[in-house]
């Protein structure tokens, strides 16, 4: 990822020599985002994951068929992830980029002929961070954790369980409404200068989506659905408190994140609402 980061600072002042095309920009920046997609794809696969060995019994230093990645390896993957994912300034994008990432318009070339001339940067991101969080928190993954706490991880040991999981995603992302960061209650914001950037808005909507989807018994069809249905809960009412405190006590929040906020909490209640709808009379 260094590398990475490295050559997006390069690109201008180095890659792009006098006489290319400025289109240059956005084909390097593409290869740079697609290193970056495969990097954090792979690191996510390691949560919830496991070795399989060919090893048979009687084989000298044999080892056992299945071994679940280490405790400490899972976390530096979701922490990895995180960094690389969920953050804006791990896209590298800067207006000096931004600005010269067009690209030609050839006849021959349909792709190009049909593309903007501006990168669509709102939709690219968010491509890229819907995969991932997806990733992350569908079922399926989702068991695999689940089903590691029970014994494919001995009970004296750590491990990594589906409650710091969750917690651990939802403060990476959530980090502005969080009451903890009491430093944005006493800032001044704007439109133009937002509590939470466009950016961010987007990957709360999107997890705030996804979070909803798992408490809906039709969306998993694992038996770990529940307890993890049980658990979304609880951060859904930990994200509603603080989207209420940040709502309170701050009135100089910018109309973008005030919206946005005001929205999450009316998705959240109604979500919470029909949970419970479902659990009396069902």
């Amino acid at each position: 990822m260094e590398k990475g980061k490295h050559n997006r600072e390069r690109i201008i002042e180095k890659l792009i020599k006098d006489g290319d095309s400025w289109a240059k920009t956005r084909r390097a920046y593409e290869m740079t985002l697609g290193l970056q997609f495969r990097a954090v794809s792979t690191m996510g696969n390691w949560l919830g994951g496991a070795f399989v060995y060919r090893d048979k019994k009687g084989d000298k230093n044999a080892r056992l068929p299945i071994e679940v990645v280490p405790t400490q390896k899972q976390r530096y993957a979701l922490n990895f992830v995180i960094e690389h994912t969920f953050k804006d300034e791990s896209f590298g994008l800067t207006e000096e980029l931004l600005r010269r990432m067009t690209v030609d318009k050839w006849l021959d070339d349909w792709h190009s002929a049909l593309s903007y001339p501006t990168w669509p940067i709102h939709d690219r991101i968010m491509g890229i961070q819907a995969s991932i969080l997806s990733n992350l928190m569908y079922p399926t993954p989702l068991r695999r954790i689940y089903d590691n706490e029970f014994f494919l991880v001995p009970a004296d040991e750590d491990a990594l369980t589906l409650p710091e999981l969750m917690d651990t995603i939802t403060k990476a992302i959530w980090t502005e409404p969080d009451e903890s960061t009491e430093g944005h209650l006493n800032a001044e914001y704007t439109n133009r200068k937002p509590m939470i950037s466009s950016l961010q808005r987007n990957l709360q909507r999107e997890h705030l989506e996804l979070l909803i989807d798992l408490t809906k018994s039709e969306s998993q069809s694992t038996t770990a659905y529940k307890p993890t249905a049980n658990l979304v809960m609880a951060e859904l009412y930990q994200i509603k408190d603080n989207i209420d405190n940040v709502i309170r006590a701050n009135n100089n929040i910018d109309e973008y994140t005030k919206v946005h906020l005001k929205d999450a909490g009316i998705q959240i209640d109604k979500a919470l609402e029909a949970q419970y709808a479902y659990k009396v009379f069902y």
